[in-house]
């Protein structure tokens, strides 16, 4: 499945250092750095016990690669959070996870805002609505969605997270899905992830 290899990773995490922006990481790509991870860890454990200096070898490249990609995830982390305080979004592509770490923070940071500014205003602050409320809402308030661009077919129809029919779907279309449905195919290169424009205008 991996067409990345040792260097296509090393080279990944030194540019997430030496460059202050979000460089592009989608889940496609991010999901083939971690299956080169596996296949090294998959070498190791099947590795003779007398074959020491492979077992070595494949052991520090395994750590290497843990390294990496867990400062490259962190780092990338630290750039979004610091790209919400600052006001603005990130240029980079962003993995779902990361998407969600950013629009969760822009909305704590958002209401954290509105409270500072309710009371210098001298308002009460706004109750968070009950238990009770909160169970009546409906499922797909909770429920993000991403805009797709399939690149493979989907012939059966599939029932979202928002309990909503999607699909079947041609290559090519365009459709706007639960993120949590997204996630496998993006991985798999099914879809990839359409940004609009003004979201990258903010």
């Amino acid at each position: 499945m991996s067409d990345l290899g040792y260097d296509d990773i090393k080279s990944a995490w030194e540019n997430e250092i030496e460059n202050e922006g979000l460089h592009d990481l989608g889940d496609l790509r991010l999901s083939k750095m971690i299956a080169y991870l596996s296949n090294v860890r998959l070498s190791l454990a099947s590795t003779d016990a007398e074959k020491r200096i492979q077992a070595d070898m494949l052991t520090q490249e395994a750590l290497n690669l843990e390294f990496m990609i867990e400062d490259l995830l962190t780092l990338r982390r630290q750039k979004i959070l610091k790209a919400v305080i600052s006001g603005h979004r990130p240029r980079g592509d962003m993995t779902l996870a990361e998407e969600e770490l950013y629009n969760r923070a822009q909305r704590a940071l958002d209401g954290h805002t509105e409270f500072v500014k309710d009371s210098l205003a001298g308002s009460k602050p706004k109750k968070k609505p009950s238990a009770d409320k909160s169970k009546t809402s409906s499922v797909s308030d909770a429920v993000e969605y991403v805009t797709v661009r399939f690149l493979r077919p989907i012939s059966d129809a599939f029932l979202g997270l928002d309990e909503r029919t999607y699909g079947p779907f041609k290559k090519e279309d365009i459709a706007m899905i639960p993120a949590a449905n997204a996630r496998t195919w993006l991985r798999d290169g099914t879809v990839v992830r359409i940004v609009a424009e003004e979201d990258l205008s903010e």
